[in-house]
């Protein structure tokens, strides 16, 4: 027998080190560093420490060997080093378009001529290079100042690629949309391609031929088309003329041309400009026993491989880890073919590639992916603790974590901002067996922001989750877009059976409540539903028509459901009045004088814990250890309207209670002795903004008005003024106490309406 010894029995190896001064001719030592990762991974064996200094490496890291249960392969930055291993190489030698690039571009296509691309280009705004970018990539992918820059794209979509601004059909059929917002000649837009997200289902095809008020595409799936059903955003790039707005490239595939319009209308040399050339920063496939800790990636993804086993990532920040614009069938799936297997694109291809067994990701930021930001697929595999924001941004069934394979944890995760669902199964890429899988504690929100139908935990469609286990989730706040159609926190559709659901807490536009059965006039069984509350919403479980057998649904609060063949008992009615401690801070634990107390029947393990003589109903036990969801942080929470001094804004009452607002370009706020403890390096705020001034923004400074820049903040359109989504954005690590100003950039009206912020660090668990 086996016993792998704790880290720090592990046994001595060799500590090497790594230096962007170094020089892969060296030794390795701490006076003689290796300049790349790579020849450290190549170099490193059972035992062996890479100790990596400052610096970003522009390379795919794969190691060479394995380590063992009593002695790892360890990958670390030194002590204080900020390190990246980046997916981009720089783009520089920009020159101006000038009038008679122009000309030729007009020449070679006519209908360029009166485009966004020609006027811009004309005044002197359009800059290009030569560059080669890596046609093996799934697409290409621009960064600026180390932001993502958009494609040319029309409608003009933002700078927020998760919630972004489109156009809406007005009518189509399988291949042509019709929209009167299409004003534009007729074949404009041939060649280009069109993007629609309509109803469960986002698509790509290309476009045939266009008129005014229509385009036509090819390659388009006859799953939904392009009718509207519960709406169809759309919109178009790929050519030269998806040119709308300053901030956006275009690169044309077969000149190797770059071309950009800067968001300051300003020469790209001023600034950093990278593009995407690797798909993986570090390959782990086929290795065991590898541990990295604290390397951060960006432009690319980490994965291991099938026959991968025991290793750690641990205390990374992955930036912009996927990307694509075209959606296609994902090479994963293992359902037979059909009208609607779009829906893969991204599903096992994309995020960070958790794969094989007895994998951890933990303690790690996960921002921006077009697919997943997590895959699980093989067996054993832990996801915990980590902070994943921004995916999904093509709007498939890629979610913040993917769940394939059996027997997997996810535990402790915060997920928000999503195209479609935080957490998601899907019987096409995982098979009609998920079984054994632990969801619990995790933090999920902000889900649906491109396609409805959704749930922010979603299972589909006749998937067996024997022995799988969702409990003890946040589930609130479904995207205003997706809260129009069933959003619910829990969603088992199509007949999904033997899902066991407790003590989950829900809240904010959940519509259909906690839980959601839907067998489509199918049959399911074997569904367990116990002791979850509904915060805000009428309804705790809701169960369409089909065919239920041996399904409960018993001691939850809120509105639940009965059909014939489901047990339904001890359900709190939401005109009961649960008597909830704090409701408005999202605090659904109960008072004492609250009649959930004593209301349940016992059901193990949901009602494990209870001090009165008999369990209470929902998802907590009335003076039971209070349980906590999503990831461990340090935080401090400041109130937005609470400042010590400002100019140019005001308060006023919201749904929230006293919010900020008034705030304008040129304005700021003055927050007095903010704790940022022992340091903070993330700031979290609940943002109102409405069309058209979503992507107002704000610095954060610290000291005085104009002392040190610690973070900014561009603010996403979030329907409404008063309307209030969290956002979370970097901020230099701060420690101690400080006054902090926000200050409102530009001068123009509308930046922001502001309920709270927080600056906050993850901690492990």
């Amino acid at each position: 027998m086996t016993i792998a010894l704790p880290a720090s029995a592990q046994a001595a190896g060799t500590t090497l080190y790594v230096s962007t001064t170094g020089s892969d001719a060296n030794s390795g030592t701490a006076r003689s560093p290796y300049r790349t990762v790579q020849k450290c991974a190549a170099t490193a064996v059972a035992g062996d420490t890479c100790v990596i200094a400052s610096g970003t490496y522009r390379e795919t890291v794969t190691p060479a060997h394995d380590g063992n249960a009593s002695a790892r392969i360890t990958f670390r930055r030194a002590a204080g080093a900020d390190v990246i291993i980046d997916g981009s190489d720089r783009v520089t030698d920009w020159s101006v378009v000038t009038a008679s690039d122009l000309s030729k571009l007009q020449a070679a296509d006519p209908s360029l001529s009166g485009s966004d691309f020609s006027a811009a280009a004309s005044e002197g705004k359009i800059f290009q290079t030569g560059v080669t970018l890596n046609p093996a990539l799934p697409g290409n992918q621009v960064f600026v100042d180390g932001g993502m820059l958009g494609e040319a794209q029309w409608p003009y979509p933002g700078t927020d690629p998760s919630r972004p601004n489109h156009n809406y059909a007005d009518s189509g059929t399988t291949d042509t949309l019709y929209d009167s917002a299409l004003t534009q000649p007729a074949g404009y837009w041939k060649g280009a391609t069109l993007t629609s997200h309509n109803w469960f289902v986002s698509e790509t095809g290309t476009v045939t031929s266009s008129g005014v008020g229509s385009v036509t595409a090819a390659g388009l799936p006859a799953c939904v088309g392009l009718s509207p059903n519960q709406q169809n955003l759309y919109s178009l790039t790929g050519k030269l003329q998806a040119f709308s707005h300053s901030g956006q490239w275009f690169y044309d595939q077969a000149t190797h041309k770059l071309y950009m319009w800067m968001a300051d209308n300003g020469d790209p040399s001023a600034h950093t400009v990278e593009a995407k050339q690797r798909e993986v920063a570090i390959d782990l496939s086929g290795r065991s026993y590898i541990s990295v800790v604290g390397i951060d990636i960006r432009a690319a993804t980490a994965q291991t491989s099938a026959t991968s086993t025991h290793n750690v990532l641990d205390d990374m920040t992955a930036n912009y880890v996927s990307h694509y614009i075209d959606l296609k069938v994902d090479p994963g799936k293992v359902t037979p073919a059909d009208a609607c297997d779009v829906l893969t694109a991204g599903e096992t291809t994309s995020g960070i590639l958790l794969r094989g067994s007895a994998n951890t990701l933990r303690n790690s930021r996960i921002h921006y992916s077009a697919g997943n930001g997590v895959l699980l697929s093989g067996s054993g595999n832990v996801v915990s603790n980590n902070l994943i924001t921004h995916v999904d941004y093509r709007g498939s069934y890629a979610a913040g974590i993917n769940v394939l394979g059996s027997n997997q944890t996810i535990t402790h995760n915060t997920v928000t901002n999503s195209g479609r669902s935080d957490i998601n199964i899907d019987n096409k890429v995982a098979g009609t067996t998920s079984s054994g899988h632990d969801i619990s504690y995790n933090d999920l929100s902000d889900y649906g922001n491109l396609v409805v139908d959704v749930g922010a935990i979603y299972v589909c469609c006749q998937v067996d989750l024997a022995g799988t286990k969702i409990h003890h989730n946040n589930l609130h706040d479904a995207a205003l877009f997706a809260a129009s159609a069933p959003a619910p926190g829990v969603y088992l559709d199509l007949s999904t059976y033997n899902g066991t659901v407790y003590d989950n807490v829900a809240w904010n536009r959940t519509t259909y409540g906690v839980v959601l059965i839907n067998p489509n006039g199918g049959s399911t069984s074997g569904n367990r539903i116990y002791n979850n509350t509904s915060g805000t919403d009428p309804k705790s479980v809701s169960l369409f028509g089909g065919t239920y057998s041996d399904t409960e649904v018993a001691n939850n609060i809120g509105d639940a459901d009965t059909m014939a063949g489901v047990t339904s008992s001890n359900n709190l009615p939401h005109t009961s009045d649960p008597q909830f401690t704090n409701p408005g801070a999202h605090d659904f634990t109960l008072k004492p004088t609250s009649p959930a107390r004593g209301w349940a029947v016992v059901r193990p393990p949901a009602t494990d814990g209870y001090t009165d003589a008999a369990p209470s109903a929902g998802a907590y036990q009335y003076r039971a250890p209070l349980w906590k969801a999503g990831v461990a942080t340090e935080t401090t929470k400041v109130q937005a309207e609470s400042y010590a001094e400002g100019a140019g804004v005001s308060t006023h009452a919201a749904g929230t209670g006293t919010v900020l607002g008034s705030f304008d370009g040129g304005d700021w706020t003055r927050y007095d002795d903010v704790d940022f403890g022992s340091g903070r390096d993330l700031l979290a705020a609940d943002l109102g903004s409405e069309p058209p001034y979503s992507g107002g923004r704000f610095e954060i400074r610290v000291d005085s008005s104009t002392g040190p820049v610690i973070g900014a903040v561009t603010v996403e359109n979030t329907g409404a003024w008063d309307t209030y989504l969290s956002q979370t954005v970097p901020i230099t690590p701060t420690s101690g106490v400080h006054d902090v100003y926000l200050k409102a950039l530009g001068t123009g009206p509308g930046v922001a309406n502001i309920d709270h912020f927080s600056v906050f660090r993850m901690v492990p668990r």
